[in-house]
């Protein structure tokens, strides 16, 4: 196939010869060559969620663009001055690729594992270490004590007696009330 293409381009048929030649079937040459699915599976999944929702596109495209997260608290002044003013390769870069997980719904960073996911799995783990016994939950081996043993290892919180005199309202100084006003204890200058 290389051949016929090298040859045919390296010499020209005039134009009234070629009206004379009958015409070959046009075959695209990528349908020949590959064999792949001519749709990507991803698109086609796509274009199925845009049918679904009666050609509302999908959460992730919004004019073209992917949803960026949102702060959820204000930002330091530290790092707002650090993506205000520092140089291009020191800025902190927005996060373009943000997805839905698949399994639970919830939003993480693509070929990222969701944590959400993570903490599930985690916690199912454990329970199943649990129940084999590989994860033994620690007793307190003082909660079977009797109450006498109870009150000697525990006796509780004693005040001494300077300590009760503080806690008492009545040692915080209180200021005295003032004299009543009389005119006559007032002095006149003559």
């Amino acid at each position: 196939m290389s051949l016929a293409l090298r040859i045919g381009g390296s010499f020209s048929v005039p134009q009234a010869l070629l009206a004379m030649l009958p015409k070959l079937p046009a075959f695209p040459i990528n349908s020949i060559f590959h064999n792949s699915p001519a749709i990507d599976e991803r698109l086609e999944e796509l274009r199925e969620q845009i049918e679904n929702n009666h050609g509302r596109p999908p959460f992730m495209i919004d004019n073209g663009t992917i949803v960026k997260a949102a702060p959820k608290k204000k930002m330091s002044k530290r790092r707002h001055r650090t993506k205000l003013y520092t140089p291009g390769d020191k800025q902190i870069h927005p996060l373009n690729n943000i997805v839905r997980c698949p399994a639970c719904g919830h939003v993480k960073r693509s070929h990222f594992m969701c944590m959400n996911c993570f903490a599930e799995i985690r916690t199912f783990l454990k329970g199943k270490k649990r129940e084999n016994g590989l994860i033994k939950d620690a007793e307190n081996p003082q909660t079977n004590l009797d109450p006498v043993d109870e009150k000697l290892i525990y006796p509780g919180k004693y005040l001494k007696d300077d300590q009760i005199r503080l806690e008492e309202k009545k040692w915080i100084p209180v200021r005295e009330e003032p004299l009543m006003f009389d005119k006559k204890h007032l002095k006149h200058s003559k």
